[in-house]
């Protein structure tokens, strides 16, 4: 059901200040901005809507009491919000599936293309394991298609309908690929749940050597049995989130290859997408006809690297110089909790501008026209 308030005056929103475009909202609501790990009912009271991130829990407690009719989480996981409270309280909710997904994808193969400079080996000759198929998981089967890399997928929720139901494989069997990436949200209840998926038993039964990517939800993976588990498997392990953000556990932090805040999908692009299909939702449920349409800048400009004559090295080269992520590890090892800015969250928050590959224009001249197919099929142009 529609809600109409231009009638009665300015709509009043709570928002996440670190919600990008926020300022289109501000020419439609009065927008207050707050910490989003600070949200409390007292806080909440008089607003007509309420926009999140996944930091912010919004359940009963949050909600019992208040005015909203409206709420929003610019992500694509929704564990952090209580679905059905909101269904039986007749609270709108929108969310922003597959926002992100791309920016998410590209850390993935930010990382294999770190991770094969380090180790010397060549991440198109690996056999990749992917768990859970959803917006993203399913992306990156998609790439890896069209690169003709074979993949194999778990994910128990899916059936034949998907598109790479081929693929669909057991989790053991998943597991027994030189790298697999997670994708899952975080889930306690049902019949395959997610907290924990890794835990001792499954952790200990690891190959030895085995690269893993977690960019899904930090409890996915046990992260003190990890840690104490690590030094005798040798693994490669890139870990984007981590059980008790922000409070993460920093000696799992420094036996990493990659480690960063949380931060996968926090491409411009990303971001920006997230924000634009809240606000559409946002738009359409007061029916405010006068609002604009959100604008995303789609531009493009040359992306200048050092070559090599490796057509593996000329890959990589552009990949990271697209996105630098080692870049993002160092900061988080500088993490230092007394000072604010270089916090997790101030490493969250003041993150600086990353744009996906697609933003960026290739000199082909110098590189192979293998390493050109593969970087075009990576969406760079």
């Amino acid at each position: 059901m529609n809600a109409n308030l231009s009638s009665m005056g300015k709509i009043n929103i709570i928002a996440d200040e670190n919600i990008s475009g926020l300022e289109y909202f501000e020419k439609l609501a009065i927008v207050s901005k707050v910490s989003g790990r600070s949200l409390s009912s007292e806080i909440i009271q008089n607003a007509d809507a309420l926009l999140v991130r996944s930091v912010s829990n919004v359940n009963e407690s949050l909600l019992n009491n208040s005015s909203i009719k409206f709420i929003a989480s610019a992500t694509s996981g929704i564990d952090h919000v209580d679905v059905n409270y909101l269904q039986e309280n007749n609270i709108q909710f929108a969310h922003a599936p597959g926002s992100n997904a791309n920016s998410v994808v590209q850390y993935v193969f930010a990382s294999f293309a770190f991770l094969s400079k380090k180790y010397d080996f060549d991440w198109r000759e690996l056999s990749i394991g992917i768990i859970g198929a959803g917006k993203v998981g399913g992306l990156l089967a998609d790439y890896l298609d069209k690169l003709n890399i074979d993949c194999v997928i778990y994910d128990p929720f899916l059936g034949e309908s998907h598109p790479h139901s081929d693929k669909f494989v057991s989790f053991e069997k998943v597991l027994e690929q030189d790298l697999f990436s997670v994708h899952t949200p975080l889930t306690k209840e049902g019949p395959y749940p997610t907290w924990h998926l890794f835990n001792e038993k499954v952790i200990e039964a690891l190959n030895k050597g085995s690269i893993m990517i977690n960019t899904s939800r930090g409890a996915v993976f046990d992260n003190q049995t990890l840690h104490s588990k690590y030094k005798n498997k040798s693994w490669k392990c890139v870990l984007d989130v981590w059980e008790n953000e922000p409070d993460i556990f920093l000696p799992l932090l420094n036996q990493v290859d990659i480690g960063t805040s949380h931060i996968a999908g926090y491409s411009y692009e990303g971001k920006e997408q997230g924000t634009a299909q809240i606000y559409q939702a946002f738009v359409d449920y007061f029916e405010l006809d006068e609002a604009q349409t959100y604008p995303i800048n789609n531009e493009n400009k040359l992306l200048k690297f050092a070559n090599s004559d490796s057509e593996l090295n000329q890959i990589n080269q552009a990949i990271l110089a697209a996105y630098p992520i080692e870049y993002d590890y160092k900061k988080l090892l500088e993490l230092d909790v007394d000072i604010p800015t270089s916090s997790f969250d101030g490493l969250r928050k003041n993150y600086p501008l990353r744009r996906e590959f697609q933003y960026y224009r290739l000199d082909y001249s110098s590189i192979t026209s293998n390493a050109e197919k593969t970087l075009r099929c990576l969406g760079f142009n």
